[in-house]
């Protein structure tokens, strides 16, 4: 394989996950300014709606094609030397397994990923029950409530 497909390969992987986590950072800035000096908090037009997407998916696209390319011209420049550097291979599935790991521990910390505490489990149970929505409880403080009159064995 040339380097220039190589390298190419090697900045386009973690280029991804990079990608990814500036658009929506630039996202979320587009959004902030729209929203304290363009609309704010009247009800938003649905105009702005699909702008705002396909810039999203513009500037994710744009920044994962710039890293490919820019591998590829570093991995075309570095052709001439014949031995494979070790160092950028392994910097970049440093990478790689760096951005994975972040994705994992923030789905673990807002629990998608793991156990499910028992408050959800709770709160599932206390809501598939055939109990009329307006008699079902409401906030946090009213599960509480139903899931200790459920576990005493009580009628909610």
């Amino acid at each position: 394989m040339k380097k220039r497909y190589l390298y190419a390969l090697l900045f386009g992987i973690p280029g991804f996950f990079a990608a990814g986590i500036i658009s929506l950072l630039a996202f979320g800035a587009l959004i902030g300014i729209l929203w304290l000096f363009v609309f704010g908090d009247n009800p938003w037009p649905a105009s702005p709606d699909a702008v705002l997407s396909i810039v999203l998916v513009l500037t994710f696209l744009s920044l994962w094609t710039g890293s490919i390319i820019t591998g590829y011209a570093l991995g075309k420049k570095l052709e001439s030397d014949p031995a494979l550097n070790r160092i950028h291979v392994l910097i970049s599935a440093g990478l790689t397994l760096l951005f994975i790991l972040f994705i994992l521990l923030q789905q673990l910390s807002v629990g998608n990923l793991g156990p499910k505490s028992e408050a959800h489990s709770v709160r599932s149970s206390v809501l598939k029950r055939d109990i009329p929505p307006a008699e079902r409880p409401r906030g946090i403080r009213a599960i509480a409530a139903a899931s200790v009159s459920t576990t005493l064995g009580m009628k909610p």
